[in-house]
């Protein structure tokens, strides 16, 4: 789950996240937790100026596929798969780097499964940055190109590093967006929509640590929240016993 300190402990991050949920907007319960290394802490972010990591994973594991705002996929697709995330939270990062890849290949791309990405931001100012410049990403169709960037990039958290030019730089690695665009709709009336509507779909289903989850069927009102799936063959388990109802 998302750790509120650079040494990640499970126990600390709940009591940071409900104390960020109760100053700010109070999101609730539990998360998928999907553990891999890289959970101690991230390297120094990519600097201005310096070609993003990721660059070439990221557009082979989403070239050809759809994106409508916070969506990956086909919008025919049987299953529906949510993740609520920081883009600070360490644990997020294992998930996008070890486990998404798998997921877009063997379900996005065969069209079953299509995914939605909700953007929470309680961690912290960097947080809060990253929202933004998603939000702006989203209305470019463009979100899980600088989702997945940022997590190849991620830094020390809350080291001040997901400045205007850092962020700028990873949307100018990504093909046919224009940057100052991205950083202009990440301002707007519906990035603020976007965004609340975020924290208010995890306060509804009580989530309030990262990375959570939400699997239903596509169009269904009826969604629950996975926890404690550990490993790939778990989720495809779920996934599968979904798409062939």
């Amino acid at each position: 789950m998302a750790n509120p300190t650079p040494t990640p402990s499970r126990s600390t991050t709940r009591v940071r996240v409900l104390a960020a949920a109760a100053c700010a907007v109070a999101v609730a319960v539990v998360g998928l937790v999907l553990f891999g290394g890289g959970g101690d802490g991230a390297a120094d972010a990519t600097r201005p100026g310096d070609t993003p990591q990721g660059v070439s994973k990221a557009g082979a594991m989403l070239t050809g596929i759809p994106q409508d705002g916070i969506a990956l996929g086909d919008p025919d697709a049987p299953v529906t798969l949510v993740e609520f995330a920081d883009l600070q939270c360490p644990f997020c990062r294992d998930f996008a780097l070890q486990m998404l890849p798998l997921i877009v290949r063997d379900y996005v791309r065969t069209g079953s499964v299509r995914l939605e990405f909700q953007t929470l931001a309680f961690l912290g100012p960097d947080s809060e940055r990253a929202a933004r410049a998603v939000a702006g990403a989203a209305a470019h169709d463009r979100l899980w190109h600088l989702t997945d960037l940022f997590y190849f990039n991620q830094g020390q958290e809350n080291s001040g590093y997901a400045t205007d030019a850092f962020l700028d730089g990873l949307v100018a690695a990504i093909p046919g967006v224009d940057a100052a665009a991205v950083r202009r709709d990440g301002a707007t009336p519906a990035a603020d929509r976007l965004l609340a509507d975020a924290k208010a779909l995890a306060a509804r289903h009580g989530i309030d640590s990262t990375p959570s989850f939400l699997i239903g069927r596509t169009g269904s009102a009826e969604r629950r929240v996975l926890a404690g799936v550990e490993d790939y063959d778990a989720l495809r388990d779920q996934l599968d016993a979904l798409a062939a109802r």
